[in-house]
């Protein structure tokens, strides 16, 4: 439910690909890139920044479905996948995906909130995910990835929004 998902959230919504809940929040799935695959219409892959050392959010240009949000330096295995983009049967998300372990940025979203929702990231969650960042580093997890050049330049050059552009959305919620 963070502010700056609900603003991309806005922003994909404005182009036909709504992913926030009623609460303003977004399920990410956390996968290194190395696991992410996209299987055909590579030539679509876009990428959005809000600000210049924002995420980089990557979507298709074609529908404008989000892909997943990584940080800018190419060597950190990380990348948020919106469910909106993992093609898996809702029944069988949980057996194959595990339960939803936190919801997190509770204190800009929307009433009513979940009631396992957390004004910010739990200090255990934090601590897992550094833990599998170092894990997943020492490994060498950040390629092969599918939003990346094989020497961790951009697929594409990101765009970023003005903040004009960041400021309107931020009003329509």
């Amino acid at each position: 439910m963070c502010d700056d998902c609900q603003v991309y959230g806005r922003w994909l919504a404005q182009h036909g690909s709504p992913i926030l809940d009623p609460s303003g929040g977004t399920e990410i799935l956390q996968m290194t890139p190395s696991q992410l695959r996209i299987d055909g219409g590579s030539e679509h892959v876009r990428c959005l920044r809000l600000s210049p050392k924002g995420l980089m959010r990557w979507h298709t240009g074609c529908c404008h479905t989000p892909i997943g949000n990584t940080l800018e330096k190419a060597r950190v295995p990380f990348v948020g996948v919106p469910m909106a983009f993992v093609d898996l049967d809702p029944d069988e998300r949980d057996s194959k995906l595990g339960p939803v372990l936190c919801r997190i940025h509770a204190r800009y979203g929307k009433p009513p909130l979940p009631a396992d929702s957390h004004p910010r990231a739990p200090g255990w969650l934090l601590r897992r995910f550094v833990w599998q960042m170092l894990r997943d580093s020492f490994a060498g997890r950040h390629r092969p990835s599918p939003l990346r050049h094989d020497d961790g330049s951009p697929l594409v050059t990101p765009t970023v929004l003005s903040l004009e552009e960041r400021q309107s959305l931020n009003r329509s919620t």
